[in-house]
């Protein structure tokens, strides 16, 4: 018998905990919880689909890169939602790596390599975009989108 289905859990402050396997078709639950809390708020679809490629995003690498699909580690997604912005944690429990080593993919020189394209992408999609190795080698990548400011 497998382990059960996470659940989200929320803490006294509002952040919202999801940890995941690290298996690539349990980032359909972080799907659901994104489109979930962002409806509380009645986000733009553009935005909510530009946190939700960037999220995802940063899981996919977390699971792949960073944990190597390892069945005994985990990914986690912690959620600050507000009216005004998305913040969220996504931390693995890999080696570790140096985001300012990844090549532009852009770059003439880089256009026919694979790698380094969803970085590029979260930059691109989030307001802003943070990487740390952790004491224990894990990375932490945080993810930050503010609601634009309607016209006056």
């Amino acid at each position: 018998m497998g382990a059960g289905r996470p659940t989200p859990q929320a803490d006294e402050n509002g952040a919202i905990t999801l940890t995941i396997g690290s298996r690539l078709e349990l980032l359909s639950l972080v799907h659901a919880l994104i489109r979930e809390l962002t409806g509380q708020y009645d986000f733009e679809e553009k935005m909510v689909d530009e946190v939700t490629y960037a999220v995802i995003e940063a899981g996919t690498n977390a699971i792949q890169h960073g944990n190597v699909f390892a069945a005994d580690k985990s990914v986690t997604f912690i959620f600050q939602v507000s009216a005004t912005e998305i913040a969220v944690r996504v931390d693995d429990h890999g080696r570790g790596f140096d985001a300012s080593k990844v090549q532009n993919p852009t770059d003439p020189s880089n256009l026919l390599d694979p790698h380094g394209r969803g970085i590029y992408l979260m930059r691109e999609l989030m307001d802003e975009v943070t990487f740390e190795t952790r004491a224990d080698h894990g990375t932490t990548v945080t993810l930050r989108k503010m609601r634009p400011v309607a016209a006056q």
